[in-house]
């Protein structure tokens, strides 16, 4: 989201990013020089800050608002008292369980759905909203940064191999089952340190996990880090055991430095890999999948590193940056003109 901002800003467009003061995303957002909008809101004042945000819209000329689905009454309410912008949704994960909702609000607010897998377009086309006018795939665009160099892990964990993981510290991301799978991989691979970098509601809980699975000392909770493309640079392998996603964003970025990817089959994982070409995908919640993989990887270093700088020639094709923030632009203002022209 902070690297399509700034990607439109860049173009000519003016850009504001909205979130909740001291929130991840608004200091991403302040570290590439956006301008920001404190912004909360809950169900209970949820009229009121409507009514707030609407003014802003008015005062700044707002033509166009991006947010995801648990914004969109929020948006809409702001939209319909703030000049009616038009309102992109974006789409990261499949429809939820409460169809009915996403499609009423989509009728009452949406202009347009952008998402970031076609296995995501197809689930919203399974529920009558899969037109191509109206939802479009567009790949995140991939930051890169070649100039930085690869962080020195030896400095701490001397004679350690390293695998990366990168995503919030939550269950969703799959960390328990990781876990789950550590005493089998050190058992294999007593070298091996995970190196976890990420912040979340569950942070404490994974530690406290970890030294109950007597696995402590395989791995490192590093806490949230704003850049850590360095990282990505210097690890041995890169593990992302997410139960689900969109288009995974931290196996993007370490394919697009030429490392090992052992990921879940979840959503837009087989697109990221090519069908499994570029990564090796596992099944979900399968610490068993986990230690094989892992284990596998580990012991085949001259496949891994083929298979790694294949996926970097595939990654930074695929998924230019330029490419896909031109494909964005143009979207967002096809949907601008037909709401306009509509009068919707």
């Amino acid at each position: 989201m902070v690297n399509a901002a700034a990607a439109l800003r860049d173009r000519g467009h003016k850009v504001f990013v909205a979130g909740g003061k001291g929130g991840v995303l608004l200091n991403e957002a302040e570290a590439k020089r956006l301008d920001t909008l404190p912004f909360t809101s809950n169900l209970f004042n949820l009229p009121v800050k409507a009514f707030a945000l609407s003014r802003f819209l008015r005062r700044e000329k707002i033509d166009l608002l991006v947010c995801m689905g648990r914004e969109l009454t929020l948006a809409g309410l702001a939209a319909r008292w703030g000049g009616k912008p038009a309102i992109i949704r974006r789409a990261s994960s499949p429809p939820s369980k409460n169809v009915w909702k996403i499609k009423l609000r989509a009728r009452w607010f949406v202009d347009g759905v952008v998402t970031n897998t076609d296995t995501i377009r197809k689930a919203y086309d399974r529920i009558g909203l899969g037109n191509d006018d109206f939802i479009k795939v567009i790949y995140n665009g991939i930051q890169l940064d070649d100039e930085v160099a690869a962080y020195d892990f030896s400095k701490e964990f001397p004679g350690r191999t390293i695998a990366l993981c990168v995503g919030r510290a939550v269950a969703d991301k799959g960390y328990f089952h990781l876990l789950d799978a550590l005493p089998s991989i050190h058992k294999a691979c007593p070298e091996l340190l995970f190196y976890l970098i990420g912040d979340g509601k569950d942070l404490e809980k994974l530690r406290q996990y970890a030294k109950e699975k007597g696995v402590e000392h395989s791995i490192h909770f590093a806490g949230y880090i704003l850049q850590p493309v360095s990282y990505y640079k210097a690890c041995d392998l890169f593990v992302h055991p997410s139960l689900y996603e969109g288009m995974p964003n931290a196996p993007m970025e370490a394919m697009a430095y030429g490392k090992p990817v052992v990921m879940t089959r979840v959503d837009g994982a087989d697109e990221l890999s090519n069908r499994g070409q570029h990564a090796l995908l596992i099944p979900p919640a399968d610490p068993e999948a986990i230690a094989r993989a892992v284990i596998s990887a580990l012991q085949q270093p001259t496949r891994m590193k083929a298979m790694g700088e294949a996926a970097r020639t595939f990654v930074r094709m695929q998924f230019n940056k330029e490419a896909r923030m031109a494909e964005l632009e143009q979207f967002l203002i096809q949907r601008l003109v037909n709401k306009r022209k509509n009068g919707r």
